[in-house]
């Protein structure tokens, strides 16, 4: 009788803890789901936040689901864990206000301004009226100095044309834009600056442009139409990637703005937004209106030398006529080098014979005439007008309180004028290789940017050629364009026969710090497609052979961009928690939703750890060490239909018990024979192992410490899996039924043992092979997430199975990527079926066996 009584008993409290634990499961799926919804949305909040300013009417339905599924997952995480977590709903209630009256501000600030006379413009206004006329306005208002008088159609006015009714267009051709692929690029350039032309210009815009155009008519002079994109002309150029018209006729002054404004999607300025990560919404278009110069002479001056800025010199460059070639590298122009100190002596001249000039056309537009004989030699700029800019120089670098780079032009009655003005690029002073001994193939040139670099030629003769330019080529082209900025990020050095070292391209190669040298005659006799280069910018020269190390492969910036101050990025998707293991991590630490639901989050998957020390200790119920070949100390927990144990009271079991269909699926990669969770390292890598690891600690919340648990949760049809090996973090999540609408699988990815370059290019590697698989990837430096959502069973398994293998392939991967090119060679034979990476793996000689990072 006791006996019976004693079984009964164990019985009860057997159904007590299978009950208690499938309301945890369902409390931890629920939490799961709505973490998962308020991921997806806030991603794609930040992703729209890219494009378009925060309006309420396209943000507002998003906030408000985000709060109240994050309102869910902490009601989830208090019946999961039966502890109140009243202080995270305070802290989301006080997040929450804060967004929505930010959201409202927004909509109820008073209207802008569609357009503004010079004369009303400073540099206060740049958010307004962009960088170049801000800039134009505080020099012709503050400093007094000689600005043509305009007008501006500001920020405003392109929200109405096009920022507003477009940006959801604009977005989704952007979403496939790739810097690598320049002919995708030049397709996507032309789609989006077609549908801009076409777009009908609102009314008061139009009314905006056409007014203030013929005010300025009747000074008899025809306009020049400028871009002044907000950020054009500070820290980020734009040198060269906009568009600038000439001499428009009033009556086409419409016309001209949206061609303008169409401009700023043309393949140099979509490849220059992209190469430095400029968000379509921080740089609305902004257009300025001058009236066009009749320029007896015109060109550019730099208030230092941008190769020696402490020598004390201004470099001015001049040509007769209008300076468009200048800029754009297009023709030599005349060189003065002038002393800071009074009285402004002329330390050196080059005197460039003129045999062109570009001059207004009568009825619009410009052309090219021959320079009169007796002018073709001479100077282009008398001593007086020398002085005058130098003068000038000095003085807007002492009120902007840096090297300026200013356009101007000498109109036909004498006057002097400037046109532009923006922060002169620098060249940084770094330390170089030293210059070898060998006789150099060719000499001669300037240098641009300084620097020494090997590898491959390629001759670029046009445009097309340059567009096929490979990963870490010294590009060789006859004349520097701005054309070049669709190449700069993958391109290790640059040379020319011909280009003006005052020129945009001079500018964007200083800024993306190339090592380039302009003005080196007859390269393309000396040098053939695929040649073995070293390029010396520092004392100009080019040397056969790799002398020097190659460029380091441009991957991701490491740096974590800098929080935004306002309340929907601070307070909504900005994530203050990184590292679960510091004091801050705590309800009151989190500072925006982003952190409620990574705390939530966290805490959840501790609970359901936990469960085993707290109710399963003894049982059936107790988590399962897993016998594998995989190195990975992993605990399996049955949530309910997730194992079949041939032996219920044993601690260990094998994959085989393990009857969850998701489980199932990823093991089936997993184990593919064709893949190996351990790989053949080079013996200098065994030398850096123990600096490796030292260096674990600085990973925020990745690595854990070696030999840790790992630990899988099983149902029927669900699997989390949360892996940590001994250098990197992973974490599936799946659902696999036959309801397409409850499948999902959720994959992240972090950490490794290399350098932080290695692990940004293994990451790489594997955004792009799950992109092929058809996952949506959103990839950060090192940290990879990835979704495959509502597909059917047969879909979902199928790509479980791919993980799989994939998470098996990608085990120490980090360590052999030494550049962009070898990551391209690993996805290749992933996709192949090469899972054991036979073949050509970097050229190492395989001497020794490392276990699995």
């Amino acid at each position: 009788m006791l006996g019976w009584r004693r079984k009964k008993k164990e019985d009860a409290s057997a159904v007590a803890v299978e009950a208690r634990l499938r309301q945890k499961y369902a409390n931890f799926r629920t939490l799961l789901s709505l973490n998962n919804e308020c991921l997806e949305l806030m991603a794609g909040v930040q992703e729209d936040l890219r494009h378009v300013a925060p309006m309420r009417e396209v943000f507002s339905g998003r906030v408000t689901s985000v709060f109240e599924n994050a309102g869910g997952i902490i009601e989830s995480l208090e019946k999961l864990t039966g502890v109140s977590q009243r202080p995270l709903a305070r802290a989301l209630e006080e997040q929450r206000r804060e967004v929505e009256r930010y959201l409202a501000e927004q909509q109820e600030q008073a209207p802008r301004r569609l357009a503004a006379w010079l004369s009303e413009v400073d540099l206060s206004t740049s958010g307004e009226m962009g960088g170049k006329a801000a800039a134009l306005g505080e020099i012709k208002n503050r400093l007094g100095l000689p600005v043509p008088d305009g007008y501006v159609l500001t920020t405003e006015a392109y929200r109405q044309f096009c920022g507003l009714p477009l940006w959801n267009q604009i977005k989704t051709a952007l979403r496939h834009a790739d810097l690598d692929d320049l002919e995708g690029l030049q397709t996507i350039s032309s789609q989006l600056m077609a549908m801009v032309t076409a777009f009908p210009l609102p009314h008061a815009v139009e009314v905006a442009v056409s007014e203030r155009a013929r005010t300025l008519a009747r000074s008899g002079m025809g306009l020049a139409v400028r871009s002044s994109a907000v950020g054009e002309g500070g820290a980020l150029t734009f040198a060269g990637q906009f568009l600038s018209l000439i001499n428009v006729l009033p009556d086409q002054a419409i016309a001209a703005y949206k061609k303008v404004v169409a401009g700023r999607f043309g393949e140099r300025a979509l490849s220059y937004r992209l190469s430095t990560g400029v968000a379509e919404s921080a740089s609305p278009m902004a257009v300025l209106f001058l009236p066009v110069i009749n320029a007896a002479a015109s060109g550019i001056l730099y208030t230092r030398d941008p190769e020696h800025p402490k020598s004390g010199a201004l470099w001015l460059t001049s040509t007769r006529g209008l300076g468009l070639d200048i800029a754009g590298g297009q023709v030599p122009a005349d060189l003065f080098v002038i002393s800071h100190k009074r009285p402004r002596a002329v330390l050196e001249q080059r005197i460039v014979r003129k045999e062109q000039e570009i001059v207004l056309e009568p009825g619009g537009g410009v052309r090219r005439q021959p320079v009169d004989a007796r002018e073709a030699e001479a100077p282009s700029l008398e001593p007086s007008h020398l002085q005058t800019l130098a003068d000038w120089g000095i003085r807007l670098e002492q009120h902007f309180g840096a090297p300026q780079d200013i356009e101007w032009a000498l109109d036909s009655s004498g006057v002097l004028w400037i046109l532009q003005a923006r922060p002169l690029a620098l060249v940084e002073a770094t330390r170089t290789p030293a210059r070898p001994r060998e006789t150099p193939a060719v000499t001669g040139g300037a240098t641009v940017y300084p620097g020494r670099v090997s590898g491959a030629a390629y001759l670029a003769e046009d445009r097309e050629a340059l567009r096929k330019t490979p990963f870490g080529a010294i590009v060789i082209v006859r004349r520097a364009s701005p054309d070049i900025i669709g190449v700069l990020p993958r391109i290790a050095g640059l040379v020319a026969e011909h280009g003006n070292m005052t020129g945009h391209a001079s500018t964007l190669l200083r800024e993306f710090k190339i090592p380039s040298v302009f003005q080196m005659e007859n390269v393309f006799a000396q040098v053939q497609s695929g040649d073995s280069l070293s390029l010396d910018a520092v004392q100009p020269s080019i040397f056969r052979g790799a002398l020097w190390p190659p460029a380091p492969v441009r991957a991701d910036s490491e740096e974590s961009p800098q929080e935004k101050s306002d309340p929907l990025s601070r307070r909504l998707l900005t994530l203050h928690l990184l590292d679960t293991r510091t004091f801050r991590f705590r309800p009151g630490g989190c500072q925006s939703v982003h952190d409620v639901i990574r705390y939530c989050h966290e805490k959840g998957v501790e609970a359901m750890f936990a469960m085993q020390d707290r109710e399963m200790e003894h049982g059936p119920h107790r988590s399962k060490k897993l016998l594998a070949s995989v190195p990975v100390n992993l605990f399996v927990l049955d949530l309910g239909g997730g194992l079949a144990l041939e032996n219920p009271d044993a601690d260990e079991i094998t994959p085989a018990e393990i009857v969850s269909r998701p489980f199932q699926a990823l093991w089936k990669g997993i184990a593919h024979p064709g893949v190996s969770w351990t790989r053949k390292m080079s013996a200098s890598f065994a030398d850096l192992a123990s600096v490796i690891a030292g260096s674990l600690t600085s990973q925020s919340g990745v690595v854990r410490a070696l030999g840790e648990r790992s630990y899988l949760l099983v149902a029927k049809e669900y699997l989390n899996l949360n892996s940590r090996l001994a250098y990197h973090f992973s974490l599936v999540d799946a659902c696999l039924s036959d309801n397409p609408s409850n499948n999902y699988l959720a994959f992240r990815f972090a950490g490794g043992g290399a350098t932080r370059q290695r692990r940004n290019l293994r990451a790489c590697f594997l955004e792009v092979c799950l992109g092929h698989y058809g996952f949506v990837v959103d990839r950060r430096g090192d940290l990879v997430n990835a979704w495959f959502k509502r597909a059917p069973a047969k879909d979902t398994e199928t790509n479980l199975d791919v993980l799989g293998r994939l998470m098996a392939c990608s085990c120490q991967l980090d360590m052999y990527m030494s550049g962009r090119e070898a990551m391209q060679w690993y996805v290749e034979q992933f996709l192949k079926g090469n899972y054991s990476f036979q073949g050509a793996e970097g050229g190492e000689e395989v001497e020794q066996t490392s276990s699995a990072s």
